[in-house]
C-alpha cells in the first residue's frame, strides 16, 4: 500500500513467483510422534518448554526485522551443547507464524543431524544442492505453507572449502531471491571443533550461540566469541538446560 492509499503492485510478479515456487517445492510430512521423540516441543507445544522457544523467537524477529537481517547461524563453542536442538525447535516456532517464511538449513556439512532429528528419511545431498548442481525446487522440501528445509544425510569430506566457495553463497542467494524467506536458519557446526564456521560467516547475518548448562565453561563461550570477532554480531547466547528448556 503506497502512502496515497493506493496498492504498490511493483512487487506482485515476485511475490507470485516466489509463491509459484513454494508449491512446487516436495511436499513433506512431518510425523508429530517423532518430533515428541526428539524434543522438538515447538510442534505440539505440549511442553511448557515451547514458551521459551515462542520468546526467542519474538525477541529474534523484533531484532532482525529493525536490522534488515534475515539469516541466522546457530552454533555452539564444542559439540554436544544442543545447536541442532535449539535450530529446530526455534525453526519450527518462526514457521508457526503464517506471515513468517522460514527455511532451516543443515550446514553441518560433517556430522548432519537435522533429518534424523525431523525425522525425514533420504534427504539426499546437500553438497550437490550448494554446489549448483540442483535446483532450489528441485531439493528443498516444503514442511509447511511457508517452511521449507534443506537436509542432508551425506557427511562431506571438505566441508570448510565448500561452506567458503563462491557458489555456495551464490546458491543461497539464489534461493532468498526466490523463496523470499523472512528467516533463514542454518545449523552449523560448533565454532572451536574446525574451521567450517568461520568458513561461513560471510554469508550469515548474526550468530546464536548455544551453551550448554553444566557441560559448556565460562572460557569455552569467551572463546567461541573471540573465534567469531566482530564481524559478525552475536546475536545472544541461548542456554540449554539438562530438561531441555532454554534461556536467552
Amino acid at each position: 500500500m503506497t502512502q496515497d492509499g493506493k496498492t504498490d503492485t511493483a512487487n506482485l510478479p515476485v511475490a507470485l513467483e516466489a509463491e509459484e515456487i513454494w508449491t512446487a517445492l516436495e511436499p513433506v510430512q512431518l510425523s508429530s510422534e517423532q518430533l515428541a521423540r526428539n524434543r522438538v516441543v515447538s510442534a505440539s507445544r505440549h511442553d511448557p518448554a515451547h514458551m521459551s522457544f515462542d520468546m526467542l523467537r519474538t525477541r529474534l524477529l523484533l531484532a532482525m526485522r529493525e536490522r534488515g537481517w534475515s539469516r541466522i547461524a546457530v552454533s555452539s563453542p564444542t559439540e554436544g551443547c544442543g545447536k541442532t536442538f535449539v535450530a529446530a525447535n526455534l525453526a519450527v516456532a518462526l514457521a508457526r507464524r503464517e506471515s513468517c517464511r522460514t527455511v532451516l538449513m543443515d550446514m553441518d556439512l560433517r556430522t548432519p543431524g537435522l533429518a534424523r532429528m525431523l525425522g525425514v528419511s533420504h534427504p539426499g545431498s546437500i553438497a550437490e544442492y550448494l554446489s549448483g548442481h540442483i535446483a532450489p525446487e528441485d531439493f528443498l522440501l516444503r514442511a509447511g505453507p511457508g517452511f521449507a528445509l534443506a537436509l542432508n544425510d551425506m557427511s562431506v569430506r571438505n566441508a570448510s572449502e565448500l561452506l567458503a566457495e563462491t557458489m555456495t553463497s551464490d546458491v543461497l542467494d539464489e534461493m532468498q531471491d526466490l523463496l523470499m524467506p523472512e528467516m533463514v536458519i542454518f545449523d552449523l557446526p560448533s565454532v572451536l571443533e574446525n574451521d567450517d564456521m568461520i568458513a561461513f560467516l560471510p554469508n550469515v547475518d548474526g550468530v546464536l550461540l548455544v551453551a550448554a548448562g553444566g557441560i559448556t565453561s565460562a572460557d569455552e563461550v569467551l572463546d567461541a566469541e573471540r573465534a567469531l570477532g566482530e564481524a559478525t554480531p552475536l546475536l545472544g547466547v541461548v542456554f540449554n538446560r539438562a530438561e531441555g528448556e532454554i534461556s536467552y
